[in-house]
């Protein structure tokens, strides 16, 4: 009575295509409408049949293959059902993935997902941003308070379902889909593998009713870089896999002044790392342009070697993407201006983002090891990007003290504002730095003292003689 209440059997209908009119409810156990981009979900247990309602995530560009002319696709894998069902795949903001949102009776699971594999397989195969390892799987979304019934004991669960299906792969990634209580649960195999899977999980899934509302996954919204969640954005986004982003080194770039190595910091909410590198400073618009002002220490990672990186962005996305020149730089930041319709511009806009945001994971991840203190500096970051970074292979902790001698005029580059400079690097390599006072300073260079161990002199120095 919820739902007829909500929608009316014509309404229901209306919005998702299927004749529910000769369906009955003996027994309505959950009926949430969450908004355009989540399934109702309502599971109807009789002596005779289970219907059950599902999520499964595609990448973008499958979608129109799924759905087929004037959605004849989606008429077709219905009427090969035994039972009445529903399939749709809904509209979502611009972003790599869609969902495709399913009700059936438990009976049909296997028919409906292998006519989505044959359609979806062509695909992934397809798509040049999609590795090969990933072109015959299906991504199920499950609820976090779900996942521990699909997992079992020590993995037992997991482990049944893996051997009983025969499927290579069935693994449920750790972190949650960002802003939900949704993780992605991957099936590797073939279609009647992955069929068979998918439905040894429904059905443990459906014995055990969701204990509360939760936020279910919407397509188009950022994926966090820390997040071990699965997904196509990580493909389709940065293509990290099959065309991983390249770095040079080489130049010169004046790093005086300041630089607050916390603007990037976790953003509202806290939790996970703010990607949002880039300044608009234009309207969006439905077809046109688009300019955007990057710190210009990441323009060599957003161009890559050769110019590899910005034409895969110029082809994934379908933008055309032009970096201006040398001359036109200010404030350390350079223009990037995007032509192209509202989503060729926002994927654009993204995979730009992604690829700043990965240069800085990799190098906070390069730095988790012992000998350094804190484990993220933007100065380092910045020099880094410029110079490579070459660590030692001494790994004595004995202390040891050195000097080094910086000229009087890169002093305030060295210190910056309010010592904000010499702070950062004396927490971020952990050694005792002190610069020369003005009362000891006889000439035009100026002694720097520094006391650790040889690791954290070596990154000291490195980030010394580099800022001044």
């Amino acid at each position: 009575s919820g739902i007829n209440a909500e929608y009316g059997r014509s309404g229901i209908n209306a919005e998702y295509g299927g004749d529910f009119t000769n369906l009955s409810f003996p027994a309505v156990a959950l009926a949430l409408t969450l908004g355009p981009y989540h399934a109702i979900s309502f599971t109807m247990n009789s002596d005779e049949n289970i219907t059950v309602s599902f999520r499964l995530l595609i990448p973008s560009k499958a979608a129109g293959s799924i759905i087929g002319k004037k959605a004849e696709t989606i008429q077709e894998i219905i009427s090969s059902c035994a039972y009445k069902a529903y399939l749709k795949v809904p509209e979502s903001p611009p972003s790599p993935e869609r969902l495709v949102l399913i009700t059936c009776q438990m009976s049909d699971v296997s028919t409906v997902i292998v006519s989505i594999c044959r359609k979806l397989f062509k695909c992934l195969k397809e798509d040049n941003t999609i590795p090969q390892d990933h072109w015959d799987e299906v991504l199920m979304l499950v609820s976090s308070n779900l996942v521990g019934f699909l997992v079992g004991p020590k993995g037992d669960t997991l482990k049944d379902i893996r051997m009983q299906s025969s499927c290579q792969r069935f693994k449920v990634y750790k972190d949650k889909l960002p802003h939900s209580e949704d993780r992605v649960v991957e099936i590797k195999g073939s279609e009647e593998e992955i069929a068979k899977a998918l439905l040894l999980s429904l059905k443990i899934i459906s014995d055990h009713p969701a204990r509360h509302e939760c936020i279910s996954y919407m397509p188009g919204t950022a994926p966090d870089i820390d997040l071990d969640c699965g997904g196509y954005a990580r493909f389709a986004v940065t293509s990290a896999l099959l065309n991983p982003i390249q770095f040079t080194s080489g130049g010169t770039m004046d790093y005086g002044g300041s630089y607050d190595h916390h603007r990037a910091a976790a953003g509202a909410g806290g939790g996970g790392y703010d990607t949002n590198r880039i300044r608009d400073r234009s309207p969006m618009r439905t077809s046109g342009s688009k300019d955007i002002y990057i710190d210009d220490c990441y323009t060599r990672h957003i161009i890559g070697t050769g110019g590899n990186q910005i034409d895969n962005i110029r082809r994934v996305s379908g933008a055309e993407v032009e970096v201006a020149g040398n001359d036109t730089v200010r404030n350390k930041e350079r223009k990037v201006t995007i032509y192209g319709r509202q989503e060729e511009i926002q994927i654009a806009l993204t995979m730009i983002n992604n690829a700043i945001a990965e240069k800085i994971k990799s190098d906070r991840e390069s730095l988790k090891d012992y000998g350094y203190g804190v484990p993220y500096s933007g100065i380092f970051t910045k020099i880094n990007a410029v110079e490579a970074f070459t660590d030692t292979n001494d790994m004595s902790e004995a202390q040891v003290e050195q000097q080094i001698y910086i000229p009087n005029s890169e002093t305030k580059s060295v210190i910056g504002p309010k010592g904000s400079h010499i702070n950062e690097i004396r927490q971020f390599t952990a050694c005792n730095i002190k610069v020369q006072a003005d009362s000891e300073v006889e000439g035009d260079m100026r002694m720097v003292t520094l006391k650790g161990t040889q690791r954290q002199l070596h990154k000291a120095v490195y980030m010394i003689r580099n800022i001044a």
